[in-house]
């Protein structure tokens, strides 16, 4: 028997005073590795000894294992829903694959109609709207989740719950000691006329042109040398090829996806489970709902502007484990500018209305012989028929920086600042960029070059800055 903590039970008392004022249909809101599945199995244990039946629905085989060994531990035996087996109708309780249920929604009907507690994990997934017609109106439905977020243009969650309960963020866990801190290091990469695959940038030819691939393997060796790893990748192809610069360089690095075997797929799972430096790179997979303790480092390749993905995917180095004071999220995608700190309160709501789209401008570029405007991919002026220079690309070094909250700055100073403290001052936006730019420039030249490359600019950039008359390197004052 699983003991609750006093968070938990908090929790849980919160959502039965909900039910008392006549919700039935309420959001579970409990962070990444703060023990959802315990206390929602908790509740089907109290529902079932009250003679009620329970349906837990979740998306992932993964999960499946996961969810039943924790009903396991308190008393409990579910009956599984899922391809190739024929379930027992007539039990308690029931955990069912939603993609499978789905096919069979016209056997189950009567089935489902006598459920009287249904719970959905992972609950902010759109995977689960197909089945929501045919819970039964008298049914009491919980729906766990960490974030409770999905974008304007999809289904809201409002239009099916009615009620959402959030009594710890985060940090709250954090700071009770049942989560991992963590160091969060990025750079900023130039993401602009990027092509979106639905509302996710599709980086892969960026990070392949740049060679990013190398880049990790050198911050990994910096940061994270020998951790257990965990690499999110935005496909196929481009998981595989940093794995395989990983295995180039003698790590321990395995690929996994969703097209994995399912035979191989367990046997990578267990490996990664028992290889205390495993490096596992995966796409599409892993996200939510996924537990090894141990992992010490989270590898972001790719750039995501879903912030349950972002959440998910930091979280899998969140949970507690031996020897682990903190663990480090590495972000090649700008996605803690974007999307803010892990670890940052958040207040959830059930629907969010689409925010009018900001257009990225087109790429362009100035002709310097007629000052005309042009695309950025033309090879001749528009007007005046230039032929623009053919520059061979420039593969600049990736190094990751630590980004601390402004207010963790040691020094109060700005002119005795390290670079990486500047840069997280200009982030913060309590400074102009053109303020943090004149302290730079005081510093020198070598750390203009150095600021370049933190920054993610190109080697051009620096050309531009050293020939410009306007910048004296030694007559700046701070």
């Amino acid at each position: 028997m699983i003991s609750l903590y006093k968070y938990q039970i908090d929790t849980i008392n919160q959502v039965r005073h909900e039910i008392k004022k006549g919700h039935k249909r309420i959001v579970l809101c409990s962070p990444t590795g703060s023990g959802k599945t315990v206390m929602f199995s908790y509740m089907v244990q109290k529902h079932i000894e009250k003679g009620g039946k329970a349906i837990l629905f979740t998306h992932r085989s993964e999960l499946l294992n996961q969810s039943g060994g924790t009903f396991e531990n308190f008393g409990l035996k579910p009956h599984f829903i899922k391809q190739g087996i024929e379930p027992d109708l007539n039990a308690s309780l029931h955990i069912a694959m939603v993609e499978t249920f789905n096919r069979r929604k016209i056997d189950y009907a009567k089935f489902i109609n006598g459920k009287t507690l249904v719970i959905f994990d992972e609950a902010h997934l759109q995977n689960f709207t197909k089945i929501m017609d045919l819970i039964p109106e008298s049914a009491i439905v919980i729906g766990a989740t960490a974030t409770p977020f999905r974008p304007a243009k999809s289904i809201q969650m409002a239009d099916f719950y009615s009620s959402l309960v959030q009594v710890m963020d985060t940090q709250d866990v954090i700071d009770l000691g049942k989560l991992t801190p963590a160091k969060s290091y990025g750079i900023e990469i130039d993401l602009k006329g990027l092509k979106k695959t639905a509302t996710d940038y599709n980086t892969a030819e960026y990070y392949k042109e740049n060679k990013t691939y190398i880049g990790v393997v050198k911050n990994y060796e910096r940061h994270s040398k020998n951790d257990k790893t965990i690499l999110f990748a935005s496909n196929i192809k481009s998981s595989k090829e940093v794995c395989n610069e990983f295995i180039n360089k003698g790590y321990n690095a395995k690929h996994i996806d969703g097209k994995t075997p399912k035979n191989e797929r367990e046997d990578i799972l267990s490996w990664f489970a028992n290889t205390d430096n495993a490096i596992l790179c995966n796409c599409g997979i892993l996200t939510a709902g996924f537990d090894q303790a141990d992992i010490k480092t989270v590898i972001l390749y790719r750039a995501t502007t879903s912030l349950p993905l972002f959440l998910q995917m930091c979280g899998r180095g969140s949970r507690i484990a031996p020897n682990k004071d903190y663990f480090k999220i590495l972000d090649f995608g700008n996605n803690i500018d974007r999307l803010g700190f892990w670890e940052d309160k958040r207040e959830w709501q059930l629907s969010y209305e689409r925010k009018r789209k900001k257009e990225d401008a087109a790429p362009k570029k100035i002709c310097p012989k007629c000052d005309a405007i042009n695309p950025v991919s033309a090879k001749n002026c528009i007007i005046c028929k230039y032929k623009f220079p053919i520059k061979p690309p420039t593969i600049e070094e990736v190094v990751l920086i630590e980004y601390k909250k402004i207010q963790e700055s040691p020094r109060t100073k700005i002119s005795q600042m390290t670079l990486e403290e500047l840069i997280v001052l200009q982030k913060s936006k309590r400074f102009s960029s053109k303020f943090i730019w004149r302290v730079v420039r005081s510093k020198g030249k070598e750390d203009i070059k150095r600021y370049s490359r933190l920054m993610g600019y190109s080697y051009g950039w620096v050309i531009r800055q050293l020939k410009d008359d306007n910048n004296n390197f030694t007559d700046v004052k701070i």
